[in-house]
């Protein structure tokens, strides 16, 4: 059968074509494209098809979308898009079609992960000891901020989405509190993904500089006027010659740690926690050093227990969507 899978994010959306049977998958043709440029997922899905010269029927379709799926319908978070599943039956013909939270499909990805496809961050307890109480969480960031729980029941795996991108920011020193207390003053909700994410970076620059009084390097801001800043920022940041950068990324990693350890004690008893998302291998070597960890660790109380979950980072940027075309595999079945 044919299978047509897509991981549509606020800045990108990949698509991916298939032929499957029982037994092994062969992928016709991939592409990714710039999600603001289209109105909607079906002209774009329109386009791709036609790009492929696709003329064989599409037997079943699962969609991995940023933002909460409610019957069969999802408001893209970063994007005005509206996504139907009965609207995309109807355009692909074939009644077999999913819509699912971008972060269920990671979750359905990392079943399929190889070992290159991961790095560990913190061994946590051994496989044997795990394997009495496997849940486990995955969070991303991004364009935005990703979160979803993995629940093993009866041997079989249940995948649950959430929406705690959204959550309030809560500061772990003063630092962060003053961070808090700025976008106070301007906004009515801080919430997690306003930090956690790229323009969260930016933010997080800003604030550096506005209010804690970092100096600026000269001529940065003509740069971030012409490239995305939050690019900008990390590659200063990992080469060590901006301190501002520095301290940006530095605060982004502790945020991100404390927020990592927050969902393991959301969804506890957990035995590992999944970093995924855009972000985070892009900064891999500064998520090796000890501040991500000590942030994740540093829960009062339950210190010894986060030192007991195995935390692993996700290098493989196209585990959603390969994650949707797993799923869209079992659909037709």
């Amino acid at each position: 059968m044919y299978v047509l899978a897509g991981d549509i994010g606020g800045t990108n959306t990949r698509l991916i074509y298939a032929e499957v049977n029982k037994n092994n998958r062969k992928i016709i043709c991939e592409k990714s494209y710039s999600s603001s440029k289209y109105d909607s997922l079906i002209e774009l899905v329109n386009v791709f098809l036609a790009d492929n010269d696709i003329a064989s029927a599409v037997n079943a379709a699962c969609f991995a979308v940023a933002g909460p799926v409610k019957s069969g319908i999802s408001s893209i978070t970063n994007l005005p898009w509206v996504i139907n599943e009965k609207e995309l039956s109807s355009f692909l013909q074939t009644a077999h079609v999913k819509i699912i939270n971008d972060f269920v499909s990671v979750s359905y990805g990392i079943a399929g992960l190889n070992e290159d496809d991961i790095l560990i961050l913190q061994p946590g307890l051994s496989d044997e000891i795990k394997q009495n109480n496997y849940n486990a969480a995955v969070i991303g960031a991004g364009t935005g901020l990703g979160v979803s729980h993995i629940v093993f029941h009866n041997d079989h795996q249940l995948i649950f989405s959430s929406e705690a991108g959204h959550v309030g920011f809560a500061p772990e020193n003063k630092q962060q509190t003053k961070l808090l207390n700025w976008l106070q003053e301007q906004y009515s909700h801080v919430s997690l993904e306003m930090l956690l994410s790229g323009k969260g970076l930016y933010v997080i620059y800003q604030f550096l500089h506005d209010v804690m009084g970092i100096t600026e390097t000269a001529g940065i801001n003509e740069e971030m006027k012409k490239c995305d800043p939050a690019q900008i920022i990390t590659n200063r940041a990992l080469s060590n010659n901006d301190e501002l950068c520095e301290k940006t990324l530095d605060c982004f990693i502790d945020i991100f740690g404390a927020a990592a350890g927050n969902v393991a004690l959301h969804y506890y008893p957990t035995a590992e926690i999944y970093i995924a998302g855009g972000i985070a291998p892009k900064i891999q070597d500064k998520l090796l050093n000890h501040r991500f960890i000590n942030s994740f660790r540093d829960k009062g109380a339950m210190t010894l227990n986060m030192k007991n979950i195995s935390v692993k980072l996700v290098l493989q940027e196209k585990v959603g969507l390969y994650g949707a075309l797993s799923h869209a595999q079992t659909l037709y079945n």
